[in-house]
């Protein structure tokens, strides 16, 4: 397995094993934003564990990546050249890495506005999906939003997943609670539009297929580890388009 790659899916096992599934080509771009997106991520971690020090800290973070991507600062961190490259060559767009940016910029702000959030499951998650339509050649701005509610939609049965572990974690949560977070998955997935999008593009709709299998069960498979029906599930439809 490619060091990259097992990297990527040491972080986040979910999107890696859908980007199995990309043509040969983009992997490695990929694999470098399913890092980028961890990266930012841990950049919240001080602030779920300090009042004021921490929510600077990860300000602070957040925008030393912001400044890389503007090309305000040199790209000094391990995958900042991976990054800029994609950017510079045209695989992502750099306004969709930076929204992502402005996502987890949100989680640091006490809020609880259902509006925000939704903003920051599209911008995030959704981006993250949004990113791996662009590498894939996307240009249709309808299809592109199509896969920012799919990336929505799995950020939100992810959430379900561990649902009882989150409340804890000082995480921007949906405002609704457990009820409304499962609502709002099957609304993001609707607007994905999952069984209607082209067959060309399927493989970058496969977090949709996890999204339906969590927000079906909810939280009572917290704690779990995920199982062997929802791995299985992904690679039919990667290798079957359903």
């Amino acid at each position: 397995m490619h060091l990259l790659e097992e990297r990527a899916r040491q972080a986040d096992p979910d999107r890696t094993l859908c980007a199995r599934f990309l043509p040969v080509g983009i992997r490695p771009a990929v694999w470098s934003l399913i890092l980028f997106h961890d990266e930012l991520v841990r950049a919240l971690a001080p602030a779920r564990s300090a009042a004021v020090a921490g929510p600077i800290a990860g300000f602070v973070r957040l925008q030393w990546w912001r400044e890389v991507l503007d090309g305000q600062r040199p790209p000094d961190h391990e995958l900042a050249p991976a990054i800029m490259h994609a950017i510079e060559g045209g695989v992502f767009q750099q306004a969709t890495l930076l929204r992502l940016i402005d996502a987890r910029e949100t989680e640091l702000i006490p809020n609880t506005d259902k509006a925000a959030w939704q903003s920051m499951m599209r911008h995030g998650a959704g981006g993250v999906q949004r990113a791996v339509g662009e590498a894939l050649g996307i240009k249709d701005e309808a299809l592109l939003a199509s896969l920012e509610a799919c990336g929505a939609a799995y950020g939100a049965g992810a959430m379900l997943r561990h649902w009882p572990k989150l409340q804890q974690s000082g995480r921007f949560l949906c405002p609704e609670g457990e009820d409304g977070l499962k609502e709002a998955g099957q609304i993001f997935l609707a607007q994905a539009e999952v069984f209607s999008f082209p067959k060309e593009t399927h493989v970058a709709f496969l977090p949709s297929i996890l999204a339906q299998r969590d927000l079906a069960r909810g939280s009572q498979q917290a704690g779990q580890p995920r199982g062997l029906g929802d791995r299985m599930a992904v690679m039919k439809a990667g290798f079957f388009g359903g």
